[in-house]
């Protein structure tokens, strides 16, 4: 299951099936089904009157409001060239692809492009004005142009898999499969604060509210100070498999797990 929220919804994939929700009755409004099979490897993000959803190799175009698809792009061949997480800037979509691969999509025209960005897949990344920020499954964080998609600058956070990158003001955070919390300075990519032990299995950052930073982490919600990274608290929350069904929306979080959808008002 994966969720995604805007002002009005609440999206929700679930196995072969879209729902949209109001979030503030939590009635339906849209019901689609989209696949015929079952699929272990389905994710989707919002943008504009649009959701991109990544099934294995493929991406799928569907309408915010119906769910009816527009349109379906094959762009991987098979596990060599899944594909990963998708990030946005005014323009594009940026699709991860396995082994250090990236799809530049062009939203408007639908024209894309493949480039090889290293040799070294990634988990997640970030867009920060006109450069990608990227966790490589080797510790290593990349800084990559957009406009002809180099890698500038890359610095090892250690050995091991970084599984988010979150930009907020002068910082990326990110956390890693060694259990840390790293606070990197964008200008320098020098590390400013880090939390050691923090964290376990594949962790994931869902945002900062009011300067606490918070991380998805096996159906707990754990807050850090966002300027020190020092643990404030932690609190039981739904955050479904692999801490993919949970989303931080303005001062409300939205968790999942095998029975339903669940929402925290946050103080």
């Amino acid at each position: 299951m994966n969720l995604a929220v805007d002002e009005d919804r609440l999206y929700v994939r679930c196995k072969r099936d879209m729902y949209a929700y109001d979030h503030k009755n939590i009635s339906e409004a849209a019901h689609a089904h989209i696949f015929k099979k079952d699929g272990k490897a389905r994710s989707f993000s919002l943008f504009g009157n649009s959701i991109y959803l990544t099934d294995f190799c493929d991406l799928y175009i569907l309408s915010k409001n119906d769910f009816q698809v527009s349109a379906v792009y094959r762009m991987g061949s098979d596990l060599s060239s899944d594909l990963g997480a998708v990030r946005f800037d005014s323009s594009n979509a940026y699709i991860a692809m396995r082994n250090g691969w990236m799809v530049v999509f062009d939203t408007l025209t639908h024209d894309y492009h493949i480039h090889d960005v290293v040799d070294s897949s990634f988990w997640d990344f970030c867009n920060v004005e006109k450069r990608i920020y990227a966790g490589t499954v080797q510790g290593e964080l990349l800084e990559i142009d957009t406009g002809n998609m180099q890698v500038l600058r890359k610095v090892s956070l250690g050995k091991k898999n970084i599984y988010s990158v979150v930009p907020h003001g002068q910082f990326l955070y990110t956390v890693s499969q060694d259990m840390s919390i790293k606070a990197i300075h964008i200008g320098t990519l020098e590390v400013a604060f880090q939390a050691k032990k923090a964290v376990k299995g594949m962790a994931r950052i869902l945002g900062v509210h009011q300067e606490k930073l918070l991380i998805a982490d096996s159906d707990k919600v754990s807050i850090w100070n966002a300027n020190t990274l020092q643990h404030q608290c932690t609190i039981e929350f739904p955050t479904g498999q692999y801490n993919k069904g949970i989303v931080l929306s303005g001062d409300t979080l939205f968790g999942s797990d095998l029975h339903g959808v669940y929402q925290m008002t946050l103080v």
